[in-house]
């Protein structure tokens, strides 16, 4: 059995009458809703072929906190007439072709790890409005406003879950830093054909062990600062997307989560590239960044990098833009 907590999903505020899973036959006989003291019941329900969202909301009931596991579309997308004002949906979409109970485990391992840290950001800009990034071995400090507004999950609209996928596909994020931010980690790339997410992430696999430093400047970035021989090359690639693709430029937003298509990805906060508009999209971790609250106190600590032996940092420096350029695909 596969047990989902509530908790991890982001459930509304109390007063909730049931908590839902919803997944495919036959996984959905393999989960069972942990109680939690703020839900009366619990019910797993089991998505059909053919099977619409709406339906099975109206099935789950009213006030329901309601948790989709899928790869189907039409289970990831409902209308607000769909919903009520009472329903809260959150949608983890998985792997097409993938083993649902491996992904549904991996899924609920990078919410659980996740859920505590985003907490603690949000509520961090909450109570001030911004946060200060900063990264030791390349000094690299930004600020990062928050956007205002609504950012939890609520009833009465559809969710992705977790948080760094809902912000690639909506924009939706915790806000656009200002000032140099340092990248580093495995680059998250969706959207586009296969061929050129492949192409992409070959192209930046490099930071997965370099830093690289992207000065961010009314909501447009530009790589100023690489290691020689380490994340250079990843500094070229993105020069040349932004020059073929200038609107990739622009930095969306920052989200905090973990890529679960990656077997042992860990959370951490992503600068985001694109949006609902472009055909290809793409985060990049801070995995080495330290977020900290106005008062100055650490929200979120990233451990200092190591630099390869023989290495040192330059000065500011403008990468190379090499004349054979990928294949990207043209965005809007």
């Amino acid at each position: 059995m596969i047990s989902v907590s509530p908790a991890v999903w982001r459930s509304a505020a109390p007063g909730r009458r049931r908590a839902v899973v919803i997944a495919a036959e036959p996984y959905a006989g393999m989960l069972r809703i942990e109680p939690t003291g703020r839900h009366a019941g619990r019910r797993v329900l089991a998505a059909r072929q053919g099977t619409s969202l709406a339906a099975l909301l109206a099935e789950a009931g009213p006030d329901a906190d309601v948790l989709v596991l899928s790869s189907d579309e039409a289970l990831l997308t409902a209308g607000p007439r769909d919903l009520g004002p009472g329903t809260a949906v959150a949608t983890a979409r998985l792997d097409a072709g993938a083993d649902h109970a491996e992904g549904i485990r991996r899924l609920l391992r990078a919410l659980a790890q996740s859920r505590p840290a985003e907490q603690r950001l949000l509520d961090a800009l909450d109570a001030a409005g911004r946060l200060t990034l900063t990264e030791a071995l390349t000094g690299a400090r930004a600020e990062l406003r928050g956007p205002g507004g609504e950012r939890l999950f609520t009833p009465g609209a559809v969710r992705p879950v977790p948080a760094l996928w809902p912000a690639l596909d909506t924009a939706a994020s915790l806000g656009v830093p200002d000032g140099r931010v340092t990248v580093k980690g495995a680059p998250v790339v969706v959207g586009a054909d296969p061929a050129a997410r492949a192409a992409l992430r070959r192209r930046l696999a490099p930071l997965t062990s370099y830093p690289l430093v992207l000065a961010v400047r009314e909501g447009r970035a530009a790589p100023v600062r690489a290691v020689k021989g380490g994340s250079d090359l990843a500094a070229a690639a993105l020069a040349e997307l932004f020059a073929d693709r200038p609107g990739l430029c622009a930095v969306t937003g920052a989200a905090y989560g973990a890529d679960t298509a990656a077997a042992g990805a860990d959370p951490a906060l992503h600068l985001l590239f694109g949006g609902p508009g472009h055909r290809l999209r793409f985060a990049l971790p801070c995995a080495t960044t330290t977020v900290r609250s106005v008062a100055g106190g650490p929200v979120l600590a990233g451990p200092a990098p190591r630099p390869a032996r023989g290495r040192h940092w330059p000065g500011p420096v403008v990468p190379r833009v090499r004349p054979k350029r990928p294949a990207y695909p043209r965005t809007h």
